[in-house]
């Protein structure tokens, strides 16, 4: 499958710029003083380049995992925006398809973290948005 969008691939080319910058800046303070916190975020944000996309942690630095800066209401509102206007573009059908697996995968990572009860979207609390973003996760990881 294929999203025949600019917006899509400019979200890719932001993802991988975002980490990018987010792993040079985990590594300089990493080699100066090195910490357990520093490292966390090093491999976390290198799991993310190599494994299944964390839109949610990446722009919007859900719970501080990636860095410590903070995300302005303007940088948060502009890559909704960016999001929403992705999901629009998904045909009707395949929409529902990849909330159906989405679910599915949801409902898998819940299992896992069973007794633990990690939320993976704590910041997250409206259910369209929330869908948004694992369609979007799930087709930046799948789609070439």
């Amino acid at each position: 499958m294929r999203i025949q969008s600019s917006k899509f691939l400019e979200l890719e080319q932001l993802y991988s710029e975002k980490l990018n910058i987010i792993e040079e800046a985990n590594t300089q303070p990493f080699f100066e003083k090195s910490n357990s916190q520093n490292f966390f975020k090093i491999l976390y944000s290198t799991y993310l380049s190599q494994s299944f996309p964390d839109i949610n942690a990446v722009f919007f630095n859900r719970g501080n995992v990636l860095s410590d800066e903070k995300i302005s209401d303007e940088e948060k509102q502009k890559y909704n925006e960016l999001f929403l206007e992705i999901a629009k573009q998904i045909p009707n059908e395949t929409y529902i398809e990849l909330s159906k697996i989405t679910d599915e995968i949801n409902r898998d990572k819940f299992a896992l973290t069973v007794p633990y009860r990690f939320e993976i979207f704590k910041d997250l609390f409206d259910e369209n948005q929330r869908k948004r973003i694992d369609i979007i996760n799930f087709l930046l990881w799948n789609v070439e």
